[in-house]
Parts: C-alpha cells; sequence; structure tokens
C-alpha cells in the first residue's frame, strides 16, 4: 500500500495493533488489521500451517511446503489432490481489545472466498447459506461480543460449478482450491454513534486553462444508535485548509451528504495541483481527512487520498472510442493483468510491475477481473501515473468456465439470484475503487454485454457512485440500454507478423480500440525456460512446452504456431538456443510492430492492449516478462515502439513515419541508414522532424528497397547531436500475406510467409562490452567492431550463480548494431557483483 491515503492508514493500523496487542483502548476512526498470527486447518490434512490475511488456502499450503519445491515448473501442479479442497478449510487467530462503553464495533471482510462460516468467541455471526460470494464487502456489529481476549473462525468453503468466482478464465490452469479463502483484509474498526462509511471526491477541473478546479464531497454517514443526532463533517484538505458544514441524522438513518463549494469555499481550488498520467506530466495526489464530530468529540473518521483531473470518452469515427485526460485525446497503451495464481503477490512485486509499465512507456492497465487482495496496485497506479481499465471478467461469460447456462449473447449471469449477486459485487467494487484518480472507465463485459435487466441495475449504481466513462463490453457491441462499447474485441491471439496490424481492416488491426490482442507466444528468456521446464524435456520442444501454454481447450494450447513461424521465418532452429534467440526475434518485432501500428495511425487508432501483461504461473504465452519477473523480448519491443518520440516504419504504405505522444514540441532531426543483407550501406539521409503531441508524420520513404532484403537503422537527435530515441527493422524481400477472408476469433492464415533467413544466415559478431557503476546501476558500453550487422544482441545481468537478476531494467535490449557501431545503455538494479554477458 503505497498511496498518499494508505500512509496515514498504514501507521494508525501499525500503532493501534501494537495497542490491542497489549489490551490498549482504540480511539474512534482507529482500526485494527487482522492480517497475522492465523492458523489454517482442515480434516482431510493434518496439522496447521501458519498463515496471513489475505491468502487462499492453496496459497498457504504453497508456503507452508505441502506441495513440495517448485510446484508451478516442470508438471507437477497438475498431479496436486484437489480433493483435499473439498471439504471446508478453518482459519484461526485470536486478538487483544479493550472495549469501551459507547463506542460500537465492526469486524469487517473485505473479502471471502467463497462459502463463509464466520464465529467470535463461540458465537456465530455469519452462516454460509447466506455468506457467499467473493466480492462482497461484510461489516459486522461485534460490540456485544468484544471481549478483551477475543477468538476469531473462520471457516470456507470452496466456489462450485455456477458460482461467480475469482476467474483466470483459459489463461493457465485453474487454481486446485478455485481461489477458496480470505482474499481481501480483515479489520475491526471502533466508532461512535456515527460512522463514515464512505467519502467520495468529485473533481471538476477547467480543463481550458487547468487553473481552477471545483471538488464535490458526497459523505455517506450511519446513525448506529436509536436516538436522532446532530453534530458537523469536518474536512481538512491537505494543503488547503479545514471546515465544517452541520448536518443531522435520524434514528438508524444512513444517508449522503453532498458538499459543494457553495457550501464550502475550500472545496474550491485555484491553480491546483493536477493528476497526469506518467507520460504526459506529474500524478498529482491530495488527501483529504474527513471526520464526523458531535459535541467536541471524534465519531468516525477517513482518510482518502484522491487526484484533481478530468476524465472523458467520446465516440468517433465507425464508433471508435476516444479517451481524454483533462482535455487531452490520448493513445490508450496497455497490457492485461492477471493476479498470481496463489494470489501470493507482494507490496514489492506489484510495485515491480507496475514500474515495469512505465517503463515500457505504456501508460495503461486492463484489470479483467477486480484484481488485487486489496488496494496496493491500485494505490500505484495512483501515485505512478499508469491508468487502469477495470472491469468484469469474462469467466462469467462462458459456460465451460463460469458452469452457468448461456443466454442470447448476454453470457451467463441472467438468473435471479446470479444477478442479485452481480449488482451486490458492482456496488460494493465501484465504491472501494471510485477515488483512485487511475481509473478510467468500468467495464460491466467482456466478451458479451449484460442483458437489458442487469445492466440497467449496474448503470442506476453507477450513477450514484462514479461519474468516468461507463463502457459495457471489451468487445464491438450495441447495448439496448447503453449504446455501443465503442471497443473492438476480434482477436489476434495468436502469431501474425508486425505488418499485419497495416494491412488488416476488419479485425484486430490499427483501427479504433483494440481491448485485448496478441502474438501469442512470449517465450521467456532461457535462463527462465531451464527453471520451469525439465532439462530433459527442453529440447526438442515437447509436450512439457506445451503444458505451460493457456489451458484453452480449443487453440492456443502449445507451441506449434511459434515453430511453424520459426520454420517459415528462418527455415526451422538446430537447438535450444538457436530456438530461443529466434523465438526472441519474433516476439520482439511481433509485438513492438503491434504497438508501433497503431502509433503510426493516430488519430485513426484509440486504444492497444497487449494481451497480457503477465502471468499467474510460469507460462510461454501472452506476456511481457515472465512469471519470475524477468522482461520477455516483447517487453523491449514494446518499450522501443512506444518511445514518446520515435520513427517506426509502415508496412503497407512503405513510408518512415516520425511519431509524437510527447506533451513537448520539438524540431529534431531524423536519420535514416539502409544496409542490404550482407550489411553493405546502401543508403543514408537526413531531414528535419516536428515533432508535436499526437502527431504522425512521413519523413522517409523506403519503397525502393522493396524487393530486396534489407536492414533499416533509425534515429532522432536533437541540435546537438544527442540521440533522443533509435530503432531497427528487418526487411524481407516480400512481407507476410494474409488470407484475411479466413480470420476466426484468435487467427488470420497466412498464405506467404515472410523469408527473414538472412538475419541469422551467417554467424553473427560478438560486440565487446564493457561496464562502470553509475548511481542507480551500471553503464554498459557494447562495441561491434565488424564489418557485419551484428543483430538481436541480448544483454544479461547476472549473478554469482548464473541467475538473471530481477530487477533489472536496461534502457534499451535485444538491440542490433550496424558495422563498426557503439552503444551505450544503462542497467537499473541494486545488486552488487553483476557479471554482464551478450547471451540468447
Amino acid at each position: 500500500m503505497f498511496s498518499g491515503m494508505r500512509k496515514f492508514w498504514i501507521s494508525a493500523l501499525a500503532a493501534i495493533a501494537v495497542s490491542c496487542t497489549g489490551g490498549g483502548r482504540m480511539d474512534c476512526g482507529d482500526s485494527v488489521s487482522l492480517s497475522s498470527g492465523w492458523k489454517l486447518s482442515s480434516s482431510t490434512v493434518g496439522g496447521q500451517f501458519d498463515a496471513t490475511v489475505p491468502s487462499t488456502v492453496a496459497g498457504t499450503l504453497n508456503e507452508g511446503g505441502y506441495f513440495g519445491k517448485n510446484v508451478l515448473e516442470g508438471t507437477a501442479y497438475k498431479d496436486i489432490d484437489k480433493s483435499v479442497f473439498d471439504s471446508p478449510w478453518t482459519y484461526r487467530t485470536s486478538f487483544s481489545a479493550s472495549p469501551s462503553a459507547g463506542q460500537k464495533y465492526e469486524l469487517v471482510f473485505e473479502g471471502l472466498d467463497f462459502y463463509a462460516d464466520i464465529v467470535l468467541n463461540g458465537e456465530k455471526i455469519a452462516s454460509s447459506d447466506t455468506t457467499k460470494g467473493v466480492f462482497i464487502r461484510r461489516a459486522y456489529d461485534v460490540t456485544s461480543l468484544l471481549k478483551k481476549k477475543n477468538n476469531l473462525e473462520v471457516t470456507l468453503r470452496r466456489a462450485q460449478s455456477g458460482d461467480l468466482n475469482i476467474g483466470f478464465v483459459d489463461w493457465n490452469p485453474r487454481p486446485v482450491d478455485e481461489s477458496m479463502g480470505i482474499v481481501r483484509p480483515v479489520y475491526l474498526h471502533a466508532t461512535g454513534d456515527i460512522s463514515v462509511e464512505d467519502v467520495f471526491v468529485i473533481p471538476s477541473l477547467d480543463t481550458e486553462t487547468l487553473s481552477s478546479a471545483d471538488l464535490e464531497v458526497r459523505v455517506r454517514l450511519r446513525n448506529r444508535s436509536a436516538s436522532p443526532s446532530s453534530g458537523e463533517i469536518r474536512l481538512s484538505l491537505e494543503g488547503v485548509g479545514e471546515a465544517s458544514v452541520p448536518v443531522s441524522l435520524g434514528a438508524g438513518e444512513t444517508s449522503v451528504f453532498k458538499i459543494t463549494p457553495t457550501e464550502l469555499p475550500l472545496l474550491h481550488l485555484d491553480n491546483p495541483r493536477v493528476w497526469w498520467s506518467h507520460d504526459l506530466g506529474t500524478p498529482e495526489l491530495y488527501t483529504l481527512g474527513t471526520s464526523f464530530v458531535c459535541e467536541g468529540k471524534v465519531s468516525d473518521r477517513k482518510e482518502t487520498t484522491f487526484g484533481v483531473r478530468k476524465i472523458e470518452s467520446r465516440l468517433i469515427g465507425e464508433n471508435y472510442r476516444q479517451f481524454t485526460l483533462n482535455g487531452k485525446d490520448i493513445l490508450i497503451k496497455g497490457a492485461g493483468w492477471t493476479d498470481d495464481i496463489f494470489l501470493q503477490d507482494t507490496p514489492e512485486s506489484l510495485r515491480r510491475q507496475v514500474e515495469y509499465v512505465k517503463d515500457m512507456n505504456l501508460n495503461c492497465i486492463r484489470f479483467e477481473n477486480i484484481w488485487g487482495k486489496d488496494d496496493t496496485v491500485y494505490d500505484l497506479c495512483d501515485r505512478l501515473g499508469v491508468l487502469a481499465l477495470v472491469g468484469w471478467s469474462c469467466q462469467w461469460e462462458w459456460e465451460d468456465y463460469c458452469g452457468l447456462p448461456e443466454s442470447d449473447g448476454y453470457g451467463c449471469i441472467n438468473d435471479p439470484e446470479s444477478e442479485d449477486m452481480a449488482v451486490k459485487y458492482f456496488r460494493d467494487q465501484v465504491v472501494r475503487l471510485h477515488n483512485h484518480p487511475a481509473v478510467i472507465a468500468w467495464m460491466t463485459g467482456s466478451d458479451r454485454i449484460p442483458n437489458p435487466g442487469l445492466e440497467k441495475r449496474y448503470m442506476e449504481i453507477y450513477s450514484a457512485e462514479e461519474y468516468r466513462p461507463y463502457v459495457n463490453s471489451a468487445k464491438n457491441q450495441m447495448s439496448s440500454v447503453s449504446g455501443w462499447s465503442g471497443t473492438k474485441m476480434e482477436g489476434p491471439y495468436e502469431y501474425v507478423g508486425p505488418d499485419y496490424w497495416f494491412f488488416d481492416t476488419e479485425a484486430g488491426g490499427a483501427f479504433g480500440f483494440n481491448t485485448e490482442t496478441g502474438i501469442g507466444a512470449n517465450i521467456p528468456q532461457i535462463e527462465s525456460l531451464r527453471r520451469m521446464i525439465p532439462q530433459d524435456k527442453l529440447w526438442p520442444v515437447s509436450e512439457a512446452w506445451d503444458y505451460h501454454c493457456t489451458a484453452s481447450s480449443s487453440a492456443m494450447n502449445s507451441v506449434s504456431m511459434l515453430s511453424k513461424a520459426i520454420e517459415n521465418h528462418y527455415g526451422g532452429a538446430s537447438s535450444l538456443e538457436d530456438f530461443v534467440r529466434k523465438a526472441h526475434a519474433i516476439d520482439y518485432n511481433g509485438t513492438g510492430g503491434m504497438f508501433a501500428a497503431f502509433r503510426a495511425r493516430i488519430p485513426t487508432t484509440t486504444g492497444i492492449v497487449q494481451w497480457m501483461l503477465n502471468s499467474a504461473w510460469p507460462s510461454l504465452y501472452w506476456q511481457l516478462y515472465d512469471w519470475y519477473g524477468v522482461p520477455t523480448a516483447g517487453y523491449y519491443g514494446t518499450k522501443k515502439a512506444c518511445e514518446p518520440m520515435q520513427l517506426l516504419f509502415d508496412w503497407q504504405e512503405r513510408m518512415v513515419y516520425a511519431v509524437s505522444e510527447s506533451p513537448e514540441n520539438r524540431v529534431l532531426t531524423a536519420e535514416v541508414k539502409v544496409y542490404d543483407k550482407d550489411s553493405r550501406l546502401l543508403s543514408e539521409g537526413k531531414v528535419p522532424a516536428m515533432m508535436t503531441y499526437r502527431d504522425s508524420r512521413p519523413v522517409f520513404d523506403l519503397s525502393q528497397f522493396d524487393g530486396l532484403p534489407h536492414y533499416v537503422f533509425l534515429c532522432l537527435k536533437d541540435g546537438d547531436g544527442n540521440i533522443i530515441s533509435d530503432n531497427f527493422y528487418a526487411i524481407p524481400k516480400k512481407d507476410n500475406a494474409y488470407d484475411f477472408s479466413k480470420t476466426n476469433w484468435y487467427l488470420t492464415p497466412f498464405t506467404r510467409w515472410a523469408d527473414l533467413a538472412f538475419t541469422f544466415e551467417n554467424p553473427a559478431p560478438t560486440p565487446s562490452i564493457s561496464t562502470e557503476p553509475v548511481e542507480g546501476g551500471y553503464r554498459v558500453t557494447v562495441t561491434n567492431s565488424s564489418e557485419k550487422i551484428s543483430h538481436m544482441n541480448v544483454l544479461k545481468a547476472l549473478d554469482k550463480e548464473g541467475n538473471l537478476i530481477v530487477p533489472a531494467l536496461w534502457s534499451d535490449n535485444f538491440f542490433s548494431l550496424a558495422p563498426g557501431q557503439t552503444k551505450t545503455v544503462e542497467c537499473l538494479t541494486k545488486a552488487q557483483g553483476v557479471e554482464f554477458t551478450i547471451g540468447n
């Protein structure tokens, strides 16, 4: 938990936890986190396991060594005995408190998966016949039950077929326990008679000048007593001041009080600190303290972090959804998130991953499933300036995954019980996330749209609890309730070349907002492969590889397409190292080419989301970095393609475009060098390039080299000759050709494969490297002193055991060098004693 909102909250929790352990008194508004000291047990497995909360049962067993070592590597995971999860499992803990007269105490569970019986001090406060559903926040008044020494038991049963549960769909094997557990925080909260249930801040920014903003603050109060109550809502706005308004509530009343600058001038901001995504500015945050005060005493309080910014969207062209941030049109460039299969992400691993997104020059993460054991990942998006696109998972839209029947294109949520649960989920999750400035929109469907009755219920909640754009589906669909989605989800999910995105005009190509797509296999670096696949199964490629592809029953469940691409593009592979090297080239060019196309075709393009960002387990598919945290070739292809100012090749028009998404206007010099397949210089040139925001303009015509295999080196330089960005292409004699008429949901077939064998025909020259330590890491200089092009140089930072260091972020990697070229890059790492090499 990293946001400003959480700084106060965590420090308060830590102090209270210490005092409560010793029986100290809680002040009104205090919370005690019940995260540690749990024991987990079941009648089916002997003994007890130490547990922390949030966690899943399987995750706790994994940490306790029950499954053995490295159960996710090799094929051990499929041999886990799932029957041990058919019986209930019980979490137990004890905690101290000193109940005070006049205070109310709530025991809060942010997420229980799936059926729960809860017992406090021998009294059952919740029963599994009614306490079911993972995305529901539950709070129980335990005032009458609380003692100095308290014993808490939570007994859980796993989700069954037909339950609306956390879903990994076909991205990886299903969790062996169906994610059964206490999967979100548990805490004890103390209040007076009036509790502050929610604080919702709605900023209204003057996008013409950015010089003023008004805040509307909606405070939901609950009177827990049997008598009317009067007092004041007191607001303390960081860096601005304090003010209060008087309010009254009837006995047992819950009410929302809307406070605007009319009531409190404090809420009008001159020259506000504006929240921007990291690529456009600084993600500025404010903290608002809200308390209810009665007769000079605080009854309850909340700390809220928010950002002053304006998110809007509109439909342009052929119903393409265009998002704007603070009045600026933006191209959404993102990737799809998944949690760890055991929900074992840590604050450190989450921070690393969100920083990876920034490092790749992406500006968005798509959270299909409302991921996160707590708000940490969303807090990180707020602090680091990464947009978040949130919504429901397609897990609930396909009978094979959900267990409920599909109906008329509306997915599986169509019976009254499921609809009621989905509506409860929606209300609680919208409220949970509605102060996060990073969140730009909610998607209530992925592959389908909600049925009209359900969608009307969603929208009634949304209009009361949200103000950002509402999107009914990730797919191009029309709703009778909310209109066009403005998105598309037509694939591909399997390999296509970098030219596909320029030529396709009907499916996944570079137009509109493609909410999930990619080239299929994104092979990890060889060091990770050696960890996840048994040594005797590494070469030749075998079924052991296929096990770590997707879990789809229909496609993408083997590396056969990747092997086919290597065979047709490069003439096959002679060894594991050769296979990996060529797989990296396919990934770098294919994934980077996808992002390049959507940038070169601005403003026809409005969004592109790589499927996926990360993996829930050691995988070969759909990832920009692997489960171990090691970037793939596609990571660096993406980073290169998404440089704020970059030169990009349009495969259809045969032109190089100067593309800018930087808010800074600059005049740079664009340079090009063209070499034939034997590394002989054919042509070079330079032209001035005016770089302005969201501009894509042609600077070089390369059509004269059509029919000739060649290499293209590109760079942008400033007036002092400093390189702002560079790029590289290997262009074949003939491009790929596709049978677009036979496109299906995941693939467009090839009718001709581009011959790229020339890129690996001859032994590659091995550049020399030199290193020097610098602040934050190392500076690495790579020199190609030969007369041949050195293709796909993979720089590696290794520890003393020869393992890749994580994290180790390179300013550039998987790059090619022209004859005689020297390139200096930086490697950001805290590791010491690093060995640097060039490998596969």
